[in-house]
């Protein structure tokens, strides 16, 4: 197994991917370099297991928000991969349903796509694996002015 990659880099790296991937699916094409990348990033995480799962999900630990139809929860990812990811102390996200995964890096936002595989029951929370799907949406973070505690602050807080 291939040393482990920091959380923030991870994230770029699958950012990175899935835009690539998108831009294939879109019917724009790649360029030589954009190839070579795609290459490069696909066997840095290809599966050594038999199971039908192309990518291999490295341990990370990321605090996220998904979102979703009547869902705005603070969430662990527990794994990532240029497949999906693992999220812990998820509410119930049925096989199948789409949501929204948001993660704050220093200066950026994240924004994937992704949709219900599978749920473990883990007392009053869930793990939940996601696939991706779509493109994904990279922020860039400005301050226009000093940042001050609101209701969504404090409902972050109080689930960390």
């Amino acid at each position: 197994m291939p040393p482990a990659i920091p959380g923030s880099m991870l994230v770029e790296t699958v950012f990175q991917y899935r835009t690539l991937i998108g831009k294939c699916d879109l019917g724009c094409g790649l360029d030589w370099e954009e190839i070579d990348h795609v290459g490069r990033i696909e066997h840095a995480f290809a599966s050594d297991r038999h199971d039908g799962r192309r990518f291999r999900r490295s341990p990370v630990f990321l605090d996220a928000v998904i979102r979703g139809d009547q869902i705005n929860d603070a969430v662990e990812v527990m794994e990532l991969g240029p497949g999906g990811l693992v999220i812990a102390g998820a509410p119930f996200i049925a096989r199948g349903e789409q949501i929204e995964i948001v993660i704050e890096d220093a200066e950026y936002s994240y924004r994937f796509r992704a949709q219900g595989k599978w749920l473990k029951d883990e007392g009053e929370d869930y793990r939940v694996g996601l696939q991706f799907i779509g493109m994904p949406v990279r922020l860039h973070k400005v301050a226009l002015r000093q940042h001050e505690t609101d209701i969504v602050d404090r409902m972050i807080e109080r689930a960390a």
